[in-house]
């Protein structure tokens, strides 16, 4: 009788391990399917963005997705919201990048940085690739950069919110972290991969950064800010407060350009902006190009 049931048990463990490989091939395929999705759509760049990277930037991901999914109550698939909201976890051009994928650079990050800081001009979009998801912020002079900085506790994105979450740093603490800026913590942003997206048209750009300035943080366009917002992920594009990163970078484009073209018209209708989708959103007139990788 134990004999029998020693082969049965054996029969059990092996029919579920049997399972779990089945499982596992079945979920390799699709993930490697929609990678070359991605890739024949041009949303992703395979030189720039490994199979790994993109695999581990699908699967370590959901939980982002089920929070979404439930305060938008959409009932897009996680492979759509990957694909579509997510740009393949990808930046803009077809990059992109793992978290556990180190970042090496040929000098050395202060270099980098510096490097960076030189770049950065009055109304570039900055996208910080920070988890698939992403970040966002806008320079609203040649020093300053204004975000939403959001915090580490992924719940306070749905529920409650982050009160006075609204921020602006120069961009040598954005980039290279502070512990005080008016009250406020920097992230070391150079930490990890970080694009820098213009507009061509600079006038354009700078009178956007202005209303950003004006709307995100002082109305008197003062270094002190009178604007405090509520940091929390809602679905739509054109309220104010509560807001987030990359929504508050939309709306600065959006409404700071006055009647001119420099939004696709559909954008408004939009539930949620992604940070790594905000150049695709421009008309060609008025499209981003990048800057550079950094």
């Amino acid at each position: 009788m134990k004999k029998w049931l020693f082969v049965f048990l054996c029969i059990c463990f092996l029919s579920q391990c049997l399972s779990s490989t089945v499982f596992a091939e079945e979920s390799d395929q699709k993930i490697a399917y929609l990678y070359q999705k991605g890739i024949a759509e041009e949303k992703i760049a395979s030189k720039q963005y490994s199979y790994d990277a993109f695999k581990e930037n699908y699967e370590t991901n959901q939980a982002t997705y089920l929070a979404l999914k439930d305060e938008f109550n959409t009932s897009t698939s996680y492979d759509e919201w990957f694909a579509e909201t997510c740009n393949y976890g990808a930046f803009p051009d077809g990059e992109g990048h793992a978290a556990s994928e180190r970042k090496i650079e040929t000098r050395s990050a202060n270099s980098n940085g510096n490097r960076l800081k030189d770049v950065i001009r009055k109304g570039d979009i900055l996208i910080v690739n920070s988890s698939v998801f992403g970040h966002a912020a806008i320079a609203t002079t040649d020093n300053y950069i204004l975000e939403m900085s959001g915090n580490q506790n992924i719940v306070s994105w749905f529920v409650g919110g982050i009160a006075n979450n609204n921020h602006q740093f120069t961009k040598q603490h954005w980039i290279f972290g502070t512990s005080n800026e008016q009250g406020a913590r920097s992230s070391a942003h150079i930490s990890d991969w970080i694009q820098v997206w213009r507009l061509p048209n600079q006038d354009m750009a700078k009178k956007c950064a202005d209303y950003a300035d004006f709307k995100f943080w002082s109305s008197t366009h003062s270094y002190t800010k009178n604007r405090h917002i509520t940091y929390r992920l809602t679905s739509g594009t054109l309220t104010f407060d509560p807001n987030y990163c990359s929504k508050m970078v939309f709306q600065s484009y959006y409404f700071g350009s006055g009647s001119a073209s420099v939004l696709q018209g559909f954008t408004g209708g939009l539930s949620s902006i992604a940070p790594k989708a905000l150049p695709n959103l421009f008309t060609a007139a008025y499209k981003p190009y990048k800057v550079g990788t950094y």
